[in-house]
C-alpha cells in the first residue's frame, strides 16, 4: 500500500499543475544562469513550494546571496539592475554579533513616545516580508537568534510581550560553515532543507574543471555586467504555493490526505533503512520533528516531479506516488552533516544490495 493515496496527490498535481510548471520554469532559469548549481536550485524549489525554511552552506563567493535575490527577481520583489530600488515583500541582512533585533523588526519611534508610548516603526522590517533572506545568520547575538528562532518556527515575533503575527512565506539563510555550539544547534535543526554549495571545479581533476568554468566565466559576466530582462510573469507564484499548502492541510483534515498507519510500501523500508544509516554514520539523529517534515517535502518532491515530466496540454496521470526519487532528497538535503562518499555507500545499499 503506498504511503498517501495515488489519486488524491494526482488530484493535486492536476489543480496546482500551473503553479508548479512556474516552479519549473523558475528551477530552469536559476540553472542557466548559475553554473553547476543545479542541487541548491532544486532544494531552492522545494523550499518555496513548502514554505519550509533553506539554509545554504558555502563559502563566499558561491553565489548564495546573488542565487536568492534572482529569485527575487523572477517573482518581481527585487529589481536586480537596481538594487537600490525598493520593493516591498523581500528582506534582506547580513547578522553580525552587534546586531541588534530593532534592525530586523524596527526601531522604536521616539517622537511617538510621548503620545503613543513604545511603538515600532515596522515598514519594510523582516515581519512584513513575504520573503527573508539571512546571511551569515549563525553570527547573531543570543537576542537576534532567540527571535530568528520563534520567527522560523511558529511564524510570529514577540514584541514587549505582544505576539505578532508576520507575512513570512520563503525563509532562505546562507552560512560559511555549520554551527558546533549547542546554543547554534537549535536554530540550524529548524532548517529542514540543507545544501552545500562549492567552487565551480572543486575536488575535480583539471580535464574536468575546463567545461564548468568556461561556463561559469561567460554565465557569470553576463550575471555581473549585463542586465535581467524577465520574459515571464511570476508574481503570482507564492500566493499560488500558499493556496496549495491550504489545500493539503484541507485535505488532512478531511482524513483525505493521511500516511497510512501500517505500512507495507517500498517507500516506507527505504526511508527507515535511510533513517537508520544516518544515525549510525552520525550524519543526522533525525528528530521526530525532522522526519515529519522530510515526509511533507518529498510529497511535495514527488508532484512536482509528475507536473515536470507530463507535457503542459495533458494531464498528471491518475495516480503519483512516492518513490526513489524521494528517498535520494534525504542525502541530498536532509543531513546535518554531508558526506559524499557515505551518502553513496547509503544510496548503493538502499537501491543495490537491498534489490
Amino acid at each position: 500500500m503506498p504511503v498517501f493515496n495515488p489519486q488524491v496527490l494526482a488530484g493535486l498535481a492536476n489543480e496546482y499543475r500551473t503553479a508548479f510548471n512556474d516552479l519549473k520554469y523558475v528551477e530552469d532559469e536559476l540553472n542557466r544562469r548559475f553554473v553547476a548549481s543545479q542541487d541548491a536550485v532544486h532544494a531552492l524549489v522545494l523550499s518555496v513550494a513548502s514554505g519550509e525554511p533553506l539554509l545554504l552552506i558555502g563559502p563566499p563567493g558561491t553565489g548564495k546571496s546573488r542565487m536568492i535575490r534572482a529569485f527575487c527577481g523572477l517573482i518581481g520583489l527585487y529589481n536586480e539592475d537596481n538594487p537600490k530600488e525598493k520593493r516591498d515583500g523581500y528582506f534582506e541582512y547580513l547578522l553580525t554579533p552587534f546586531t541588534e533585533p530593532g534592525e530586523l523588526f524596527g526601531f522604536y519611534d521616539l517622537s511617538r513616545l510621548q503620545s503613543q508610548g513604545l511603538v515600532r516603526d515596522e515598514r519594510g522590517m523582516m515581519q512584513q516580508a513575504t520573503v527573508v533572506y539571512l546571511d551569515e545568520v549563525f553570527n547573531g547575538s543570543s537576542a537576534i537568534l532567540n527571535s530568528t528562532l520563534t520567527f522560523i518556527n511558529e511564524r510570529f515575533f514577540h514584541d514587549r510581550g505582544e505576539r505578532k503575527d508576520v507575512a513570512l512565506q520563503c525563509l532562505f539563510a546562507a552560512t560559511n560553515q555549520v554551527p558546533e555550539s549547542p546554543e547554534l544547534r537549535a536554530i540550524f535543526d529548524r532548517f529542514v532543507l540543507r545544501c552545500t554549495v562549492k567552487n565551480v571545479g572543486q575536488g575535480q581533476q583539471v580535464e574536468s574543471r575546463l567545461p564548468e568554468i568556461s561556463r561559469l566565466l561567460n554565465a557569470g559576466w553576463v550575471e555581473t555586467y549585463g542586465t535581467h530582462a524577465k520574459t515571464r510573469q511570476l508574481t503570482g507564484l507564492l500566493p499560488s504555493m500558499a493556496k496549495f499548502r491550504s489545500a493539503v492541510k484541507q485535505l488532512t483534515d478531511n482524513k483525505q490526505l493521511q500516511p497510512v498507519q501500517t505500512p507495507s510500501d517500498e517507500f516506507y523500508r527505504g526511508l527507515t533503512f535511510f533513517v537508520n544509516e544516518a544515525r549510525r554514520y552520525g550524519l543526522s539523529q533525525m528528530s521526530n520533528r525532522r522526519l515529519v517534515k522530510m515526509l511533507n517535502i518529498m510529497l511535495i518532491h514527488a508532484i512536482y516531479r509528475s507536473v515536470c515530466e507530463t507535457p503542459v496540454a495533458n494531464r498528471i496521470p491518475g495516480s503519483v506516488t512516492l518513490g526513489k526519487a524521494e528517498l535520494q532528497l534525504v542525502t541530498r538535503y536532509f543531513l546535518d552533516r554531508y558526506d559524499e562518499e557515505l551518502a553513496q555507500l547509503m544510496e548503493g545499499q538502499a537501491f543495490h544490495d537491498r534489490t
